[in-house]
């Protein structure tokens, strides 16, 4: 019986520490919620469906900043750009190895939302990461590394910056230092956001078969996209397009309204007919 109470007690014990860690945790936790939650309400984030159209879009800004590596939209990996009194610093050369090779680097004044605002507090310094979204698309040309063969297509590019301040800062910090952090890298202008919501409708009714500009109303990509001396495929072309651009697929794998033409130095992914992505 001795036993048993006594371990009892220990249990007992153990839950009230338990109960004492998380009571000291969530006050810092709701400090850091509210702080981004601040900054959501100030930078209006944009929500991105799966097809990588801004279905909602937020607030525009623009690169005031040089040396924002980005990598296209979607990508399964994502590096971070550290932020340090204002200043973008190169990522580490040890994992050059791992970049993509459609990497581009953002160039100052150009425009881009934020999708994503969070804090870490983890590590040795603290971190204030903002996910940044390329407005417009750029028609770039890739490369598929397997076989060396190129095409086009119009893809937003997506980065996270994160600003590095001394450990237990982000605790501290007002939303008005934080704003001011974050505006030093990406400012705000007013104009931008009216051009923004007037081009809304546009872009959600043309996406993603092609990317409308969030400030000049421009359209990129397409069915209707330029064409080179190099054969181009661009999102929301049909399945004749792309194969008189490519001619006949070696394979076609059919999945319904998927469909995925194989090339030897690439896929070419259909939703309903129409381009949706390319591989």
């Amino acid at each position: 019986m001795l036993g048993q109470g006594s371990d009892f007690r220990k249990a007992a014990f153990g839950i009230f520490s338990l109960s004492a860690v998380m009571v000291s945790i969530l006050p810092v936790a709701a400090a850091q919620d509210t702080l981004a939650s601040a900054l959501k309400q100030k930078f209006r984030i944009t929500e991105i469906n799966m097809q990588g159209v801004a279905a909602n879009p937020g607030t525009v800004l623009t690169i005031e900043a040089d040396g924002i590596n980005a990598e296209p939209y979607p990508t399964m990996i994502t590096f971070e750009n550290p932020v340090i009194d204002g200043q973008v610093k190169q990522r580490s050369k040890g994992l050059g190895f791992l970049k993509s090779p459609n990497l581009q680097i953002l160039q100052p004044g150009q425009k881009v939302y934020i999708t994503k605002i969070n804090e870490d507090t983890q590590g040795k310094e603290d971190a204030l990461k903002v996910t940044i979204l390329t407005s417009d698309a750029i028609l770039a040309t890739f490369t598929n590394g397997t076989y060396g063969g190129q095409y086009q297509a119009a893809k937003r590019y997506s980065t996270t910056l994160a600003f590095k301040e001394p450990k237990g800062s982000l605790e501290q910090m007002s939303v008005e230092d934080a704003s001011k952090m974050i505006e030093a890298v990406l400012s705000v202008n007013p104009a931008d956001q009216v051009r923004a919501r007037d081009a809304g409708v546009v872009a959600r009714s043309c996406e993603p078969h092609c990317a409308v500009s969030a400030t000049t109303g421009e359209t990129v990509g397409g069915a209707n996209a330029p064409q080179s001396g190099t054969p181009t495929v661009a999102l929301g072309q049909t399945t004749d397009q792309v194969a008189a651009a490519l001619g006949a697929p070696n394979q076609i794998i059919d999945l319904g309204s998927k469909k995925i033409y194989k090339y030897p130095d690439m896929k070419v992914i259909f939703i309903d007919g129409k381009v949706s992505d390319v591989q």
